[in-house]
């Protein structure tokens, strides 16, 4: 295992630079693809948000197994140390969820008793496939990339959620929103960066482990646009359009 001296730490950054750069059209096609501009109009039926997130429980559930297969792969102290924050950081997020969910009229026992859609897997099944033969500096990568598309599509959500469909409240008894999981996921990821580019630094050897390590990126990312237009392709068939709240308000009922 190579040391992640400053020299490739600062070789790792300007690849990951490059990457996010290239990644771009992928978070632009989330970000005003089909289900946010839906949730933006207040269309979108509620059965389809239902559809979506719960799909996003068995996401959630899927990484913190992932995660914590990461943890046995960590080469040392450090690596441990970051996929223990962030397999704990995906329970804060299960918690987070439970929030909206609930907000969103689906009881628990119907969310944990619930069976997945397949095509809402592509990106947790292709992180199981890094789990079993991805390098931890190629598993550090994929979550990095992945973190700007699902937060591109994650912030637009909460803004049609709580301009049409009355979420966005302070959930009683807490200290936090209904829409928390949408809205801070950004946060949770303060100082992610320079422990995964130290990760990073150690596997990104040679053209043949870049070339690898480019594919994994591109995948991870593509993987999670596939899931976002499944929400759509799929929530859309759940319920009937409906009538915006902003809309429906000032003509006196209820969308």
């Amino acid at each position: 295992m190579k040391e992640a001296t400053a020299e490739r730490i600062a070789y790792a950054r300007r690849f990951v630079e490059l990457m996010e750069k290239e990644i771009q059209p992928f978070v632009k096609q989330v970000e005003n693809g089909p289900f946010v501009r839906a949730i933006l109009k207040g269309t979108f039926p509620l059965e389809g948000i239902q559809f979506t997130h719960t799909n996003h429980y068995h996401l959630i559930v899927n990484d913190a197994a992932n995660l914590n297969l990461y943890v046995a792969k960590a080469r040392n102290e450090r690596e441990m140390e970051f996929f223990h924050f962030m397999a704990a950081e995906e329970m804060n997020h299960l918690n987070s969820l439970f929030l909206l969910t609930e907000a969103l009229g689906i009881k628990r026992d119907d969310l944990i008793s619930s069976q997945p859609y397949s095509g809402c897997l592509f990106r947790t099944n292709f992180f199981s496939r890094l789990a079993l033969y991805g390098t931890p500096g190629e598993i550090a990568l994929g979550i990095l990339l992945n973190f700007p598309v699902w937060a591109a599509g994650a912030r637009q959500e909460s803004k049609g959620l709580k301009r049409h469909y009355g979420l966005g409240k302070v959930v009683r008894g807490t200290d936090m929103t209904d829409t928390d999981i949408l809205d801070r996921f950004e946060d949770a990821t303060t100082g992610f960066k320079e422990r995964a580019l130290e990760i990073m630094a150690r596997d990104l050897d040679g053209n043949e482990a870049r070339a690898k390590m480019k594919l994994v990126g591109r995948w991870a990312v593509e993987t999670e646009t596939m899931v976002w237009g499944n929400y759509y392709a799929e929530g859309v068939k759940r319920g009937k359009p409906r009538r915006p709240l902003e809309q429906a308000s000032r003509r006196g009922v209820r969308g």
